[in-house]
């Protein structure tokens, strides 16, 4: 991740020693069209995750329709895997609408990956003009090399997800449950999860207590952000790579339980809003050399907060599963879950004062 962010500072440096040379810039044009690459580049690096990221986020919550007891406890973590296309891994750079300023050093290969495709050796180069102030004028034009962005490289094309569990039960039978990862600090990336839900079983209203069949309604509510200082991108203050995600889900769930094994099915709604943002104030320098020995910083532009790319997503998605139990002490799940992105869901549970099942 420091590599990947560090190169994307790197984009947005540019900055280049003018020996014995003098330009001015148009200043407003560079500044919209850098930040108008940067977001295309953005898009497409990041199209994988904003886009699905919501449904790994609701693949492993629900093992079952049954409650806990009044009062009972389960502790446990959750995992899941969310696969993804091949073409999900990589992007044509020929095809993404950047401007003439920004090219690739070789484009004849123009395939490049997104945050999930590798890593890559490829190079961009992006050119800024201006207006010489020399003798004799004329276009004076600065061009860099910069890495493409490498792509991080998850066994088996997924997104991983995971967090640990709380649920305790309530009077009436309902259970309210607690999905959270504090935040942690992983090659400079801080992360943390958190949501919860509400879950009652209204098989309670026309069915027996000794019936192995159960069926409950859910509501569940997750958020989960990505925050980044980078280390090397302009000057400027309050830098942060950021990325947010916000998903609400709606569930009914149906399960078979005995005591030593269950199986479930859920189907259910849900909505999700994901967030990717380059946050703060960069300004862009060169420096100019007017007199030999003597060195002059100009400032090209300065830009605020110049990249926010939201996504929404929302649709049908259902799970089928099975546990494996030990009594009324702990259970151990895996489940298949359908949605934009199929996942597959492990859950680990223990449960404290959960009574003797059936």
């Amino acid at each position: 991740m420091k590599k990947i962010c560090s190169t994307l500072g790197s984009l947005i440096i540019g900055s280049t020693l003018l020996t014995a040379q003098v330009a001015t810039f148009d200043n407003e044009a560079i500044a919209r069209d850098f930040v108008s690459n940067l977001e295309l580049y953005s898009k497409a690096y990041i199209a994988p995750v904003i886009g699905t990221y919501s449904v790994s986020q609701v693949a492993s919550n629900q093992i079952s329709g049954e409650v806990l007891k009044p009062f009972g406890i389960s502790l446990g973590i959750s995992a899941s895997a969310t696969y993804l296309n091949s073409q999900d891994l990589i992007f044509d750079f020929n095809t993404s609408g950047f401007s003439d300023q920004l090219t690739l050093s070789n484009p004849n290969n123009p395939v490049l990956p997104t945050i999930l495709g590798g890593s890559t050796t490829k190079e961009l180069v992006y050119t800024v003009e201006g207006q010489s102030t020399l003798p004799g004028g004329g276009t004076f034009t600065a061009a860099q090399n910069i890495s493409a962005l490498d792509g991080l490289t998850s066994p088996g094309d997924i997104i991983p997800a995971g967090a640990f569990n709380f649920g305790i039960g309530l009077p009436q039978n309902f259970e309210f449950y607690v999905r959270a990862l504090p935040t942690i600090d992983f090659s400079g990336v801080d992360n943390y999860v958190f949501g919860g839900g509400v879950k009652h079983m209204i098989s309670s209203y026309f069915q027996e207590d000794e019936s192995p069949f159960h069926m409950s309604a859910a509501v569940f509510y997750n958020t989960t952000k990505f925050t980044l200082s980078p280390e090397k991108f302009l000057d400027g203050s309050k830098q942060a790579i950021i990325f947010t995600d916000k998903v609400t889900s709606f569930e009914l769930i149906a399960s078979y339980d005995k005591k030593f094994f269950s199986f479930f099915g859920l189907i259910g709604y849900y909505s999700g809003d994901s967030e990717f943002s380059i946050d703060g104030t960069y300004t862009y320098e060169v420096q100019r050399e007017d007199v030999p020995g003597s060195i002059t910083v100009q400032e090209v532009f300065s830009v605020e907060n110049p990249v926010s790319i939201k996504s929404s997503i929302s649709g049908i998605h259902t799970s089928i599963g099975g546990s494996l139990k030990l009594a009324q002490y702990v259970s151990a799940t895996v489940a298949y879950h359908v949605a934009k992105n199929d996942s597959l869901a492990l859950n680990l549970r223990f449960y404290i004062n959960n009574g003797d099942d059936d």
